[in-house]
């Protein structure tokens, strides 16, 4: 035989405002009167005696109790399982900025061969009329013949450098131009606006205002809910039924029974 589940600290409001809604009751308040203790002292007694009774109390509805709180771990369980392929799915996605970077790194490779195709020619150019210039001083001068034709032959190669890599580049500029004017431009799609499905503006579609708390796991509000609302309701109803009212009960036929003795012994005495 297992053993009822003690009430738990998360279901201690509860069983205060059920507590507090069987003081109100016309039955609780009508035994009071006839007892001729319906101050608020005698309501807070009561009120004491039944918290410090709590645990004792809350057997009577411990079926309905156990039953609440395998649907409330059941929700979050069922929570916690939707949300954790989620979670996965995020950290597993490649983020933007990755995205974004990627083209970055395989175009930087080819991107080096435009610019030393620009490069080239230049630094070519430059060097065959510096060598073109030198050696033609030297062959006017008429001294050093020999280093002269040789700045002459090199400036001459350089000239022949210059202009193939001129052209090579020129083409290879013509090749990129048309191949990016070819292809299409890259379109993504616009993320698609899932629209509301309760455009009024109550947050939770449950009626229930109070999700179940403390040490459970958090879940959001799901279809299930109302399995848990359910399983609330009825504990709370066997609870008061069941638990608080009988016990409200036999506490005041107690102090009745104690007055009407205390009465009488005072009527003997006199």
């Amino acid at each position: 035989m297992t053993a009822s589940p003690g009430l738990q600290a998360e279901d201690r409001p509860d069983f205060e405002r059920a507590l507090h809604q069987a003081l109100r009751t016309a039955e609780i308040r009508e035994a009071l009167g006839r007892s001729g203790s319906s101050g608020g002292t005698d309501i807070q007694r009561l009120r004491s005696q039944a918290l410090v009774e709590s645990e004792a109390i809350a057997t009577a509805a411990a079926p309905e109790y156990a039953a609440y709180l395998r649907q409330r771990a059941a929700a979050a369980a069922a929570a916690s399982t939707a949300l954790g392929p989620s979670a996965a799915a995020v950290s597993a996605a490649p983020t933007a900025s990755a995205v974004r970077a990627a083209p970055f790194t395989t175009a930087g490779g080819r991107g080096l061969l435009p610019a030393l195709a620009v490069l080239t020619p230049a630094l070519a150019g430059a060097s065959a009329a510096a060598f073109l210039l030198l050696g033609g001083l030297l062959r006017l001068s008429g001294s050093q013949r020999e280093t002269a034709d040789a700045l002459l032959t090199a400036g001459l190669t350089s000239a022949t450098i210059a202009a193939v890599t001129l052209a090579a580049g020129m083409v290879c500029l013509v090749v990129t131009a048309v191949r990016h004017r070819s292809s299409p431009p890259d379109r993504q799609p616009r993320p698609h606006r899932r629209p509301h499905a309760h455009p009024h503006p109550h947050p939770h579609p449950h009626p229930h205002p109070h999700p179940p708390s403390g040490s459970q796991p958090p879940y959001v509000w799901r279809r299930d809910d109302a399995a848990v609302a359910t399983a609330r309701d009825a504990w709370l109803r066997a609870l008061l039924h069941r638990g608080i009212l009988p016990f409200l009960r036999e506490r005041l036929k107690m102090s009745h029974t104690l007055s009407r003795t205390s009465q009488k012994s005072e009527k003997g005495s006199t």
